[in-house]
């Protein structure tokens, strides 16, 4: 198997210019692309149906059962059990290699549109890495490719040297094109975009097309891996690096809804990617729609009571209304991600102008979106409370997903990148003045200092993250006396805009200016 690269890698994503004929026979391969997927997926399933069925591996899995009930206690017999269940595994040749080597048998009929490099350095890890992340990951188990779910397909190099031609960037006098097996599809490239011109002077490492959905059309791009770290981006007339990264420590306090950010001359709270709106009325009337053009379309596949028969093989008929609702809802959750992504970027961007050094508690978001387990009587109220949580806010605005991106940016820079603070340092609960903590209600937004002074809850918890100290089991108690001052300075300016702004999230606990 050949090694994985150990140089930096960055993407540069350009748009392909496609004729209709051209994005017809992108789509036919992508079909095949998911048919080969599906095909060697079915094919280490029936692989992996047999290695259980075996007595080694049965044993193995009830010894695992047992010693998981006190974990503790057998951990040196539990690695022991989970090596010998690799082993087996591995003797079953189930690893990527093995992957590799299997997809052989299903390609060689497709190969006048998919080739070998595609099929063995492209799908065969995307089905590998499938059941490795049901095996030791979070995964529960691996799915077979719906039609359309194929959204990407990679090549292997940009070089001739490695094998038949398969999706490789061209740079001509006149411009640049993708040729894949003999078709040839023009890439839309800016000469007057100087961190287009200077990130394509590095070596291209391999290519990938990606099949974005349109608002009538599928929209096609070609995404470049480079060899080496992004470039700086730099002000056309003046020269200044665009997003400069500052000095400093910057402490994070992130939820579902909002974020607040303090460094020694700024503090922020603001709302985490204000111009995502929620969609899921939108979502219910198409999804509404389809399945009505499913059911009138497909009568035969439904029972009298208006579920879909089980134990049989349906076929399902897909209407033109049917394909345009679902093209429609494609589109609106598409750009939803856009918005959130782009905003995302702006406010790393903004952040990183602030300091090098960012503190932020390590938090479990897949643990807030599940319902609450207990059934709890409201004291205020009598009445049940309510067992959902934050899933539709963590769905809509990904805090996750804001701190991987300014993770990413720092180790771009060089940097050691977003500090993850334990929990147990409990911020939002600590009083830096009396040195103690003191439980609260998570409506309870704001903090009463010992000196009178009223705190929004998530800016101090920020600012007490910024002076985390060195081993991260605490707070430097010197460095926050001493900017303490400073901070309410800022918390209070902070806190009159806020209050002056048309709207601001109910979880902020900002009461508006009567006019």
């Amino acid at each position: 198997m050949a090694k994985k690269s150990t140089t930096d890698t960055c993407c540069l994503t350009l748009p392909l210019i496609v004729e209709k004929w051209q994005s017809d026979r992108l789509e036919k391969r992508f079909e095949i692309a998911r048919q080969i997927y599906n095909a060697l997926l079915n094919y280490e399933l029936k692989k992996l149906r047999r290695l259980e069925q075996s007595e080694d591996y049965k044993k193995t899995e009830a010894e695992i059962t047992r010693l998981l009930n006190e974990p503790e206690k057998n951990r040196k017999l539990l690695k022991q059990a989970y090596k010998k269940r690799d082993d087996l595994r591995e003797k079953a040749k189930f690893s990527e290699y093995c992957f590799k080597s299997d997809i052989q048998r299903f390609y060689k009929h497709f190969n006048d549109n998919i080739g070998s490099n595609v099929a063995i350095h492209g799908i065969a890890p995307q089905v590998w890495a499938a059941f490795e992340k049901m095996f030791y990951g979070n995964g529960k188990a691996v799915h077979f490719k719906r039609r359309g779910d194929i959204r990407s397909v990679r090549g292997y190099s940009n070089s001739r040297k490695s094998g038949g031609v398969e999706i490789m960037f061209r740079k001509t006098e006149t411009g640049a094109y993708i040729e894949w097996k003999k078709l040839y599809i023009p890439v839309k490239t800016d000469r007057d975009n100087e961190y287009e011109t200077e990130m394509l002077k590095n070596r291209i490492k391999y290519c990938r097309i990606v099949k974005r959905p349109g608002k009538r059309k599928s929209r096609w791009y070609v995404q470049l891996s480079l060899e080496g770290k992004p470039t700086v981006k730099r002000n056309k007339l003046t020269g200044e690096i665009l997003h400069p990264v500052g000095k400093g420590a910057v402490g994070i306090d992130i939820g579902p809804q909002t974020i607040a950010y303090a460094a020694d001359k700024e503090l922020v709270l603001t709302e985490l990617a204000d111009k995502v709106k929620n969609i899921e009325r939108e979502k219910r009337i198409l999804q509404r729609k389809m399945d009505r053009s499913r059911r009138s379309t497909n009568p035969d596949n439904f029972t009298q009571d208006g579920m879909i028969k089980r134990g049989v093989k349906l076929k399902w008929n897909e209407s033109k209304h049917y394909l345009k609702y679902r093209r429609q809802l494609a589109f609106l959750q598409h750009m939803q991600a856009e918005t959130r992504k782009r905003q995302h970027i702006e406010l790393a961007n903004k952040m990183m102008a602030l300091g090098d050094v960012f503190y932020v508690e390590d938090m479990a978001w897949p643990s807030l979106t599940r319902r609450a387990k207990k059934t709890e009587i409201s004291e205020k109220t009598g009445r049940y409370k309510k067992k959902k949580r934050f899933g539709k806010s963590v769905g809509n605005k990904a805090p996750a997903m804001l701190i991987g991106i300014l993770n990413q940016k720092l180790l771009s820079r060089g940097m050691a990148g977003v500090i993850k603070v334990p929990t147990t340092l409990r911020a939002s609960q600590y009083n830096h003045i009396t040195n103690d903590y003191q439980k609260k209600e998570l409506s309870e937004r704001w903090n009463v200092m010992p000196d009178g002074r009223k705190l929004q809850r998530d800016m101090y918890s920020a600012f007490l993250l910024q002076h985390t100290n060195t081993e991260l089991n605490g707070f430097n108690l010197e460095s926050l006396n001493r900017d303490y001052e400073n901070f309410v300075f800022l918390h209070d300016n902070a806190i009159q805009k806020l209050r002056s702004a048309p709207k601001t999230p109910a979880s902020m606990g900002i009461a508006r200016k009567r006019s």
